[in-house]
């Protein structure tokens, strides 16, 4: 039986490796985490997954049956581990990178140049099998081992393969998206507080009217313009909020600030 190890213990780590173990892809005995934190080792193991701190011995002991390594560590730390990792791979292992800003270019340099690597852009909503993930491969990576990463990130969200020189644009859109999301549903449930409902009173009605507005754009297939003309009457409440929303230039605030995330991604990628 095929192995995956997934490099770091994380939540997003997790929410790959529930992912795949809840659609019988690999069973959870098959995934093997490393870890350094002992309290996080433990939890791993209580969940039922295979967890060490030993890299090297991991790889070692399942070198012949690895189907994937998955990069889920911080960026800062990718330096100090691709080189551990340089001296217990093979040139056939495919490595999967989820580290945000390195570039493929960037872990190509650092291993052997057969090496089939994968690069992938998860988001947040992953953690609850919603997500959305940018996929893109180098050269050496052949149509099965494409497959294999198609299922593993299908089994956490959707999954579009881009080239990589959209990758800063998308970091910028769904890897940062939820917390402009978030942001503007804060706005709203402060707002509600200041004229007159309760906290609780407030959340419930703005979450629930943020989801519901999702489902509905995803059941119908309409897109969000034809969806806001709908709930917006002549001379109506809509009109009148959203009147304001353009006088604000509400539409250039938010170019201005998806420009910033990408441009920042970018910085960050040139430093790796």
């Amino acid at each position: 039986m095929k192995r995956v190890i997934i490099i770091g213990g994380g939540n997003m780590g997790l929410a790959i490796a529930s992912g795949i173990s809840q659609n019988k892809l690999i069973s959870k005995k098959n995934i093997v985490f490393i870890e350094k934190k002992p309290a996080r080792i433990n939890y791993l193991k209580r969940r039922g997954f295979v967890a060490t701190s030993e890299l090297a011995e991991a790889i070692a002991k399942n070198k012949t049956n690895i189907e994937a390594i998955i990069l889920a560590i911080k960026p800062t730390d990718f330096n100090y581990l691709i080189s551990q990792l340089n001296k217990s791979i093979s040139k056939s292992h495919l490595l999967i990178s989820i580290l945000a800003g390195v570039k493929i270019k960037t872990i190509e340099s650092k291993v052997n140049k057969e090496q089939p690597i994968a690069r992938v852009m998860p988001n947040t909503p992953c953690q609850i099998g919603k997500g959305i993930s940018a996929l893109t491969f180098n050269k050496n990576v052949k149509r099965k081992e494409k497959e294999t990463v198609r299922n593993i990130f299908s089994a956490i969200g959707k999954t579009i393969e881009l080239n990589e020189d959209k990758f800063d644009l998308v970091t910028a859109v769904s890897g940062s998206g939820p917390a402009y999301f978030c942001y503007f549903i804060e706005s709203v449930i402060a707002s509600c507080r200041k004229l007159g409902l309760n906290e609780t009173l407030a959340k419930e009605f703005t979450t629930q009217t943020a989801i519901g507005t999702l489902l509905l754009l995803n059941k119908k297939g309409t897109n969000p313009e034809e969806l806001r003309k709908a709930v917006t009457s002549p001379n109506g409440t809509t009109e009148a909020a959203l009147k304001v929303l353009e006088k604000q230039d509400f539409s250039k605030i938010v170019h201005s600030a998806i420009k910033a995330a990408m441009n920042r991604s970018i910085k960050l990628g040139e430093s790796k």
